[in-house]
């Protein structure tokens, strides 16, 4: 079936190669409703699918070394394709995860996950732990969105660099300058890949040791200043930037819905779960409840930001702005499941919390 479909393909783009050079820049879509259906759960025909093929290329700018090359990801398009499509029959609500095509269609799960999901090493966390008493007679607002309320930059895409670590901390270092000094700048996480060396750059790191870093240089410089490169640097540079951004301390909280749903009221946090290949591959859009991941939150194999929550239709979940570019999720971002009883919440999201402290 593939290869029959792969030899259409390749039929099929030498008889328009010359077609696409004068009329294909007129079509650039970004939905796939119209050959997928509203639900992305309508299987496509061979014609379809190849169709679907060339429109996601377009889209997201890729380019094969040669025929080789795109027939193999031709094949890796057709199955991710029928894992989409399969998910998607067994949803049950508006609310539920869906997957559909996003920047990494045309990867395999082993390659997505060798790329963006590595475990973390998270068994001597040592973070000091947020006082109880702090967390009494605190009143949360219904909902709370750090994005629009200006504190949130731009999601960035970490490539091949196993760097979440570095991105969640920045983005959390980012959360609380804003609120306390009114400017939003984006920070460099090529510095904290380069200069941590608690962490071990682009193969992983430790939000902990990012924090310590950036105390103990007097702060963190700005993206321009030192650009992202997604790869570890043969040297560290910060002593020809300046800082723009400072911490005076971090702290860790208690792995509880409420600690994490009160601190996220007072600013973006970070936090670590055990992302499932396939749901993060094709993530764009539901609430992820990741029923098929451990509990145990030293599994954890993927940090973000948690920006906001809110509820819908009875459906409590998290914000969440992840490190896996634009074009995948909403924008970038992505809905987790809060309150769903377990005592971790969703794939350990809860047992690893933590914010950075500004005075």
């Amino acid at each position: 079936m593939i290869s029959h479909t792969i030899n259409l393909f390749l039929l099929f783009i030498i008889s328009t190669t010359f077609l696409c050079l004068s009329s294909c820049d007129d079509v650039i879509p970004n939905k796939y409703s119209s050959i997928l259906g509203p639900n992305n759960d309508k299987l496509p025909t061979q014609d379809e699918a190849i169709e679907l093929f060339q429109l996601w290329k377009k889209e997201n700018g890729r380019v094969y070394n040669d025929v080789t090359e795109m027939s193999k990801r031709l094949g890796i398009f057709l199955s991710n394709l029928r894992i989409i499509t399969n998910a998607n029959r067994k949803r049950k609500s508006s609310h539920d995860i869906l997957l559909g095509l996003t920047n990494f269609a045309d990867l395999s799960s082993k390659e997505f996950q060798e790329s963006y999901l590595h475990e973390l090493d998270l068994s001597d966390n040592t973070m000091k732990l947020q006082d109880d008493v702090e967390l009494q007679n605190f009143t949360l607002p219904a909902s709370v969105d750090w994005v629009t309320l200006g504190a949130v930059t731009d999601p960035m895409d970490q490539k091949n660099c196993n760097c979440c670590w570095a991105i969640s901390a920045a983005g959390a270092i980012e959360g609380i300058s804003k609120i306390k000094t009114g400017n939003l700048i984006k920070l460099s996480v090529q510095e904290l890949v380069d200069c941590d060396p608690g962490s071990r750059g682009c193969e992983g790191g430790y939000v902990q040791t990012a924090y310590d870093w950036v105390i103990n240089n007097d702060g963190i410089t700005d993206e321009d200043s030192y650009p992202f490169t997604a790869r570890k640097g043969p040297s560290c540079r910060s002593t020809m930037t300046k800082p723009r951004a400072t911490i005076s301390s971090y702290m860790g909280l208690d792995a509880t819905e409420k600690a994490l749903l009160i601190q996220t009221a007072l600013q973006p946090i970070s936090s670590c779960l055990y992302a499932i290949p396939e749901d993060f591959q094709h993530y764009t859009g539901g609430i992820y409840e990741g029923l098929k991941c451990p509990e145990d939150p030293k599994l954890a194999n993927h940090c973000m930001l948690i920006v906001g929550y809110n509820t819908e239709s009875k459906q409590d979940y998290w914000l969440v702005k992840n490190s896996m570019g634009a074009h995948w999720g909403m924008e970038g971002y992505m809905f987790i499941k809060r309150n769903n009883g377990r005592k971790y919440g969703v794939c350990g999201f809860n047992g690893w919390g933590s914010y950075p402290i500004k005075h």
